[in-house]
């Protein structure tokens, strides 16, 4: 007999989501929905989850700092990419959306606030130039 399962939403200036929409995982299956252009003031990183970003409409830039020296990267992916950018545990990472977008993302493990991580940055670092697709 089909069921339902009320999953947990939020919203506010940067983002409408709907979350762990699946029951019974020991991950989290998520999507939202994100208005263009709004910068981050922070980066984040988890050091045991990995997460899972696709975008199912739109266009978004991803920073991704690395703490061993490695140059900063910025990607952008698109709806037409057909692509899954894979973090893991140790990455600093955010992102703006460059265009209203969609974004589907899947997390290793439940979120777990004591996982995250913080660090602020600033509108200058999100300019886009050179950007890696």
């Amino acid at each position: 007999m089909p069921q339902f399962y009320e999953y947990r939403t939020h919203s506010d200036h940067r983002r409408s989501g709907s979350y762990d929409i699946i029951p019974g995982m020991d991950s989290d299956f998520n999507f939202t929905k994100h208005p263009a252009g709004i910068i981050p003031e922070e980066l984040h990183m988890h050091k045991r989850q990995t997460d899972y970003f696709a975008i199912a409409q739109g266009k978004v830039m991803f920073r991704l700092a690395y703490e061993d020296g490695r140059p900063e990267e910025k990607i952008i992916l698109s709806d037409d990419d057909h692509k899954t950018l894979i973090i893991p545990p140790g990455v600093w990472h955010g992102y703006t959306a460059l265009e209203p977008s969609i974004m589907i993302f899947y997390l290793s493990h439940k979120f777990d606030p004591s996982d995250e991580f913080r660090r602020k940055t600033d509108f200058a670092e999100w300019q886009i130039g050179g950007f890696l697709k």
